[in-house]
Parts: structure tokens; C-alpha cells; sequence
């Protein structure tokens, strides 16, 4: 039976625990190239987990590339070799301050970097998918509605920006540590509006080609995120 070999998951860090579940699927053939997913309700019935959970999942697989979510029509699996598929290995845990900082840190080696490139390289295509994903932030939040963590999505159609396959693969990787955490910022409109200016800062500088300006302004953006997320208890 189609998705048969879906067992409820038990473990605590159940984000993570779904995305494990359903790389396997898709690596072993269940959820072929371009197959589509359950309804998320029959998902969550076989999972036994709620509809929050199971997005974030979804929403990491997304940013990682391997699931295409077409709203109104569905998920579906991306047309990708096993090769591409970033295993679940990659879900170094964040559990305390120092992992945090870690993290951070991390990103602070590479992203103002990527800025640079996408301030060098970017298309008008780029622009345009960057501005879309932005208006579309501005409205959700100024109608309360949920944010669907667009915040990654920003910051990987930067990476794509840079035209560095390298760089692309990094950032899928490293936002989806994030998956499951940002709760208690995403429910704070404080933290939102703020990010989407900072957001908007960025872009701006990239967009303008100003390169020592991108990479200044990403480089405070990731400083003042970890102070936000300390704040907010996000760890």
C-alpha cells in the first residue's frame, strides 16, 4: 500500500524525526520523482503528529530542494538523483546556548560572503522572486497571518542569487537546523517586523550592487538574529 512503511513517530525532536521518515521514502522509491504526498491529514494520522509539526517538516524539505509545495494542487517530490538528497545526518542538534552560538557562527563565516556574490550576480529573475517573497512577507504579517518561514526562503533565493551551487547546498542545509525552533519568534510581532526590515535592508543593498553594504548588512542581521533568538529563548 502506497506510504505503508510510514510508522507513527516516537521520538522528541519530531520535525526532525518526520524529515527522517520521509527521506527514506523518497530514497528508497516509495515517493518517487514527482509523486505527490498524502493529504496531510491522512500524513498526520499515520505519523501521530499535529499539522504545525508536519509543515515544519515539509517546509524543510522544501528549502533543502527535495519537496515542491504548489499551493492548491499539493506537495510534490522533486525530479532530484539520490545523490542530491541531503541526508538526515545533517540535523546537528541546537540545544543550548553554546550549539546556538555555533550555529551563528557558522553563518557568519559564509552569508556575508553569499551577499557579495548575489549583489555581483543576480538576474532579474532574482529580484523579482526576492521582492515577491518579501511583499508577500509584509502582507502576512501585517494581516497576522502565519509567516510559513519565509525568512528561509529569503535567504536561500540569495544563495541562488550568488549563482554558487556550493553555496546554495550550505544554506539548504543550515536553515533546516532551524526547523521546529523559531516558534516563539514567529508568534512575536516585535521580532517580525523587525526581521522583515532587516530583510528589506539587505535586499536593498543587493539589488543596488552595493557590495561592501551587503555584506555589512547581513553580517548585523545574523548578529542581531542571535540576540533576538537569546531573548526570545529559542534555543
Amino acid at each position: 500500500m502506497y506510504m505503508e512503511t510510514i510508522q507513527p513517530v516516537k521520538r522528541n525532536k519530531l520535525t526532525e524525526s518526520i524529515v527522517t521518515v520521509l527521506l527514506t521514502n523518497i530514497k528508497n522509491g516509495t515517493l518517487p520523482p514527482g509523486s505527490k504526498l498524502p493529504p496531510e491529514r491522512e500524513l498526520m494520522k499515520k505519523l501521530g503528529v499535529g499539522r504545525s509539526t508536519l509543515r515544519e517538516a515539509v517546509q524543510s524539505l522544501a528549502l533543502m530542494g527535495i519537496l515542491e509545495v504548489k499551493p492548491g494542487d499539493g506537495t510534490f517530490v522533486r525530479a532530484i538523483s539520490k545523490e542530491e538528497i541531503i541526508g538526515p545526518h545533517i540535523f546537528v542538534p541546537i540545544v543550548d546556548a553554546q550549539s546556538m552560538a555555533d550555529f551563528f557562527e557558522a553563518r557568519l563565516l559564509i552569508e556575508p560572503h553569499i551577499a557579495v556574490l548575489a549583489s555581483k550576480r543576480k538576474t532579474e529573475d532574482d529580484i523579482k522572486a526576492i521582492e515577491e517573497t518579501l511583499f508577500k512577507a509584509k502582507q502576512n504579517i501585517s494581516n497576522g497571518h502565519e509567516v510559513d518561514h519565509w525568512a528561509g526562503q529569503f535567504h536561500l533565493q540569495i544563495a541562488k542569487a550568488s549563482k554558487n551551487i556550493v553555496c546554495v547546498r550550505f544554506l539548504e542545509a543550515i536553515l533546516s537546523f532551524l526547523v521546529g525552533r523559531r516558534e516563539s519568534a514567529e508568534h512575536n510581532k516585535n521580532f517580525l517586523q523587525w526581521e522583515y526590515e532587516s530583510h528589506e535592508s539587505i535586499f536593498k543593498a543587493i539589488k543596488q550592487g552595493d557590495e561592501t553594504r551587503a555584506y555589512k548588512t547581513m553580517e548585523q542581521h545574523i548578529n542581531a538574529v542571535l540576540q533576538w533568538y537569546k531573548q526570545l529563548d529559542v534555543v
